[in-house]
């Protein structure tokens, strides 16, 4: 099996299903979308013009950051493996954006450099696996075919990345999580009529600072704008946040 260049295969199957699906041929930004209204909502707004081009770069960013991660895991997975075995296109269906929780990835994984976090988030964060789900049973099929040792090289790589996951999640880089999980708050609750209390940076920064107590502050280095400009870059591989 050669090197994988990108997934664009994948995301055009996926993009058929969805029209397949729901009737429709209007796709979404990049498969995200975290607001509680339609994309229509503001699309026939004017005044959101600018935002929506703005959000759109933003998903991408975040999308090339996740989909290189999954395309170096991919692409080192020995092809007698569970994971390679059942395909690029569900491969990618089940461990893209589009079935995982970002914040559980940044729990395990905050630079986003450690290629088999995308599948050990579940693993050390959050709720864990649904042990009902396909995503499980694919999971424990991989980590028993790891058990038999088929290939050392790949073992090294796995025992090393899991020590990794799992440390991070012992203690998660607690600004960024801040960070994501207030974008995820104000995406909800956001009406999108006007800019005023949008998911952007400046309103972001301006509600941790409302609800947190200055011990907190202080504890996320929030402290200079050199500090929170490098959190909020980080943080924008994992939720499209307008910088």
């Amino acid at each position: 099996m050669g090197i994988k260049k990108d997934w664009q295969a994948e995301k055009k199957s996926l993009r058929e299903l969805h029209n397949e699906l729901t009737g429709s041929s209007h796709e979404l930004s990049h498969g995200v979308w975290p607001f509680s209204f339609t994309h229509e909502h503001l699309l026939n707004n004017p005044k959101m013009e600018k935002f929506l081009s703005k959000f759109n770069d933003a998903c991408e960013k975040k999308e090339k950051a996740e989909d290189q991660l999954l395309l170096e895991l991919w692409n080192f997975l020995p092809n007698d493996s569970p994971l390679k075995e059942m395909g690029a296109e569900k491969f990618y269906s089940f461990w893209s954006r589009l079935n995982r929780d970002p914040y559980q990835l940044a729990v395990v994984d905050p630079e986003m450099k450690i290629i088999h976090s995308m599948i050990l988030a579940d693993q050390f964060s959050g709720d864990g696996f649904n042990p009902k789900s396909e995503r499980f049973q694919i999971y424990k099929n991989h980590v028993n075919w790891i058990m038999s040792a088929p290939d050392q090289n790949y073992l090294e790589r796995w025992s090393k990345d899991f020590i990794k996951c799992k440390n991070k999640a012992k203690k998660p880089d607690q600004g960024l999580l801040k960070i994501i999980s207030t974008f995820q708050s104000i995406s909800i609750s956001w009406d999108g009529f006007t800019l005023d209390d949008c998911p952007d940076s400046k309103n972001i920064m301006k509600e941790i600072l409302h609800n947190q107590s200055d011990d907190f502050q202080k504890s996320m280095d929030f402290n200079s704008k050199i500090d929170w400009d490098k959190k909020i870059m980080i943080a924008s591989k994992f939720v499209p946040i307008i910088c």
